[in-house]
């Protein structure tokens, strides 16, 4: 029946190990774990580090007691080293460009990261650790956690037993080697902690006819959705392999979900791209409205490594702020932590999406963004009934079926040689394209990144450049001239003076000066129409011309 999902293989006989003996393996406690062991081995080197048979200082943990610290004077540096090394060997202790995050459970399903404050590393420290000091007749007694061993953890650069977090995965994902890793636990070569048990996910042979087989079962999950172009089908195929495995990316596009009116299935799709990533619900999330809130929110969401960022019914186009510019095209972003004078250091590795009614990036957003554009045959989407049964739901079920339906594509496709299609470069997404965008055009997809080059093409910002810049060659040619000669002599050049009402200079009905000063100052070398806007050469005030 056309209903009906492509018929899967039988599942593996598999024997699922009891929750606590999962929570166990995540940790690397089990023997079956191919893992390198969870507990750190100190560096030799460094001046803090300690060894597992302790010293005066510490005394490793034995069956029935808890590790001991003895606190004294002078010895603050072995002292935080050894209370980090503890929360090294519990395994679930990491630091993350700063400060320290523990991997916990996330409501609503699958496992995040959470930045340690100075209180909770005082329970933290109290409870896994026996604190000692000398009493006033010299003997030891029990004590809290000293401050100063708090204070060192939380701002100390040193850290010669934390193990740094690079992401977590919550499904097998691409090691270095682009092999399939299928273990849990911590990786030491990719930095990356794994949350899943590795047998759940069926990974098919690599083969051609296995990839196409899994593509119809993804097609399948999304056919009922009015996609607008085969283009935005296959975009939205590419979001299902961006989430599968976008702990391995170090950089990837943004997928904008936009319709012409509500109920058109842009929140439904989300949904569906977003169970890919993860087996929790996505962090959804406002898009921002100004540059210093996007700067304040991006490490602090980015800290917590979810599965996916949604920016849910966003109310703005996607408005260029460079804290999220660079969350899209750099591995990693430093900004201040919100509530603090510290700054953090957080990977990007985090799937992006966005949904609203005829949304669109904007300047330089355009390169970065994934446009998927729905269409519905219906005057009244929202009343809409889908003939099968909650297909998101379904996929909630056998989530993992689909997950090893989206790496089999990407490792049959690595398995053929990773053949590349001819289409047009995206130099800051090379590695997407190898695993996300060129899988598909093998199995004879159109480009996923089809909107993308459109928008980087067809930039209404460059094109108004270009009108802009002729318009003043026609006036001026290659003369020098001062912002404010321009303006007063626009007033009697139509054609000038209609590209200035178009451009960000206007205060009123009147060209500002400043702004234009502004405007020319920001675009000054960069070509458009075969123009471009250069310093004069005036000595007196500051100049301009068009070459």
């Amino acid at each position: 029946m056309a209903n009906q999902p492509p018929k899967r293989p039988p599942p593996p006989n598999l024997t699922l190990p009891k929750p606590k003996d999962l929570a166990r393996e995540r940790r690397g406690e089990t023997q079956t774990s191919p893992l390198p062991p969870t507990e750190p081995q100190p560096h030799a080197t460094s001046p803090g580090a300690v060894t597992d048979e302790g010293d005066d200082v510490y005394t490793p943990a034995s069956p029935g007691a808890q590790p001991r610290i003895r606190v004294s004077p002078g010895e603050l540096h072995r002292i935080a080293a050894a209370a980090e090394r503890v929360l090294a060997v519990d395994g679930a202790y990491f630091h993350a460009g700063g400060p320290i995050v523990r991997v916990i459970d996330r409501p609503g399903g699958g496992v995040m990261s959470e930045a340690i404050n100075d209180q909770a590393l005082v329970t933290e420290l109290s409870s896994k650790i026996c604190w000692e000091k000398r009493g006033q007749r010299g003997e030891w007694v029990r004590c809290d956690p000293p401050q100063g061993v708090v204070q060192n953890l939380m701002r100390g650069q040193n850290r010669p037993h934390l193990k740094a977090l690079q992401g977590l995965a919550r499904q097998p994902y691409l090691g270095p080697d682009r092999r399939f890793i299928t273990s849990p636990g911590y990786h030491a070569e990719t930095g990356i902690y794994a949350a899943f048990n590795g047998d759940d996910y069926d990974l098919k042979e690599p083969t051609r006819e296995k990839a196409e087989h899994a593509l119809e079962c993804l097609k399948w999950l999304i056919e009922e959705v009015p996609f607008a172009s085969e283009a935005d089908l296959s975009g939205a195929l590419a979001a299902m392999l961006t989430a599968a495995i976008r702990p391995s990316l170090a950089q990837a596009p943004a997928f904008s979900l936009t319709a012409s009116r509500s109920g058109s299935g842009k929140s439904y799709l989300a949904n569906i791209i977003a169970a890919f990533a993860g087996p929790g619900d996505p962090y959804i999330t406002s898009y921002p409205t100004k540059a210093d809130e996007a700067t304040k929110v991006v490490v602090a969401m980015l800290l917590e490594k979810p599965a996916v960022i949604l920016f849910d019914d966003m109310q703005t186009d996607w408005r260029s702020f460079g804290a999220i510019n660079k969350a899209l095209t750099s591995p990693t972003v430093t900004e201040r932590i919100l509530g603090s004078t510290r700054t953090a250091t957080a990977r990007t590795n985090v799937l992006m999406l966005g949904t609203g009614n005829n949304i669109e990036p904007e300047r330089d957003m355009r390169r970065r963004v994934i446009s998927i554009r729905l269409e519905p045959r219906s005057e009244t989407p929202a009343f809409r009934r889908y003939r099968k049964d909650d297909p998101v739901e379904h996929l909630r079920r056998h989530r993992k079926a689909a997950v090893g339906d989206a790496l089999t594509i990407i490792g049959a496709y690595l398995a053929a040689g990773a053949p590349l299609a001819d289409v047009k470069p995206i130099g800051t997404y090379d590695g997407w394209s190898t695993f996300c965008r060129q899988p598909l055009l093998w199995l004879g997809l159109p480009d996923p990144a089809q909107s993308l080059i459109d928008q980087v093409t067809h930039d209404p910002d460059q094109q108004l450049l270009e009108e802009f810049l002729t318009a003043w060659s026609e006036v001026f040619g290659s003369r020098t001239m001062t912002v404010r000669k321009v303006v007063a002599t626009a007033i009697d050049h139509p054609n000038l003076m209609d590209v200035l009402t178009e451009l960000p200079v206007m205060d009123g009905r009147h060209v500002s000066p400043g702004r234009l000063g502004w405007f020319l100052n920001k675009n000054r070398g960069r070509k458009a129409g075969g123009l471009r806007i250069e310093p004069g050469d005036s000595k007196e005030r500051r100049s301009w011309r068009v070459m």
